[in-house]
């Protein structure tokens, strides 16, 4: 069993697998209780025969997990407009389409909200590449090490490593937080991932499009994750062909 929330081009906003579709057995028509994972707050129960319910949070999935470091909790809410559910049991399929209302009490048009859907998915977007990149600088470290430490190992090889391994701690430290307490972390100055999150806060909050400072905070802070990106890649790229 799966079960696939699309949007209205049909691509997939959130995509569970039978061990992680939250449902709920109706005991009774008055039962309305929903049993909450204490840890994550998300809906928990098992699924069996008969009348099941099914709730979404509206969110897509959060952006990719870094071991080590304290996570970056960037999970968008979907826009209003048109949606699909595609649940699929033992191979059969059924579709429906479903809408998500804007609050009727709600001041601003579709027109709006869809423009701070678009910029919510771009930050979305940067988010997901800046963390890929410091998954990559790990996998990095993990090369220099095991280059260093191979049998047999040249003066080159065992330098060429540390410096791979020295430039990829520093551009994981410069864009994410990486101290080991509580204390550790807020005395680091904030990292470009750290600020992505910050305006992720902020557009949980907000009910409009974003404003022109959001807007110039995040093309600053987009413009630094380039840069660092850019600038890091050139090194290992030469690192990694001097280990090779």
């Amino acid at each position: 069993m799966s079960l696939e929330i699309l949007d209205a081009a049909g691509n997939v906003v959130r995509a569970f697998t039978q061990d992680e579709i939250p449902t709920e057995r109706f005991r009774s028509f008055d039962n309305r209780g929903y049993e909450q994972q204490l840890v994550t707050g998300e809906p928990k129960a098992h699924i069996s025969k008969g009348l099941n319910r099914f709730v979404w949070d509206m969110r897509y999935p959060s952006v990719s997990s870094i071991p080590g470091v304290p996570p970056v909790l960037i999970k968008p809410i979907a826009k209003p407009g048109t949606y699909q559910v595609r649940l699929t049991v033992d191979g059969d399929v059924q579709i429906q389409s479903f809408e998500l209302e804007m609050n009727p009490n709600e001041t601003y048009s579709r027109e709006q909200t869809d423009a701070k859907g678009a910029f919510w998915m771009q930050l979305y977007a940067k988010a997901e590449e800046g963390v890929q990149a410091v998954l990559a600088a790990q996998a990095a470290i993990e090369a220099a090490q095991a280059a260093a430490n191979a049998p047999g190992a040249s003066d080159e090889v065992k330098e060429a490593a540390a410096e791979l391994e020295l430039a990829s701690t520093e551009f994981i430290a410069s864009m994410v937080a990486t101290g080991r307490t509580l204390v550790q972390i807020i005395s680091e100055p904030t990292k470009p991932l750290s600020k992505l999150v910050t305006l992720h806060n902020v557009m949980e909050t907000s009910e409009g499009p974003p404003n022109a400072p959001l807007v110039t905070v995040y093309e600053r802070t987009a413009g630094e994750i380039d840069a660092a990106i850019s600038q890091y890649n050139a090194v290992r790229d030469e690192a990694l062909a001097r280990l090779n």
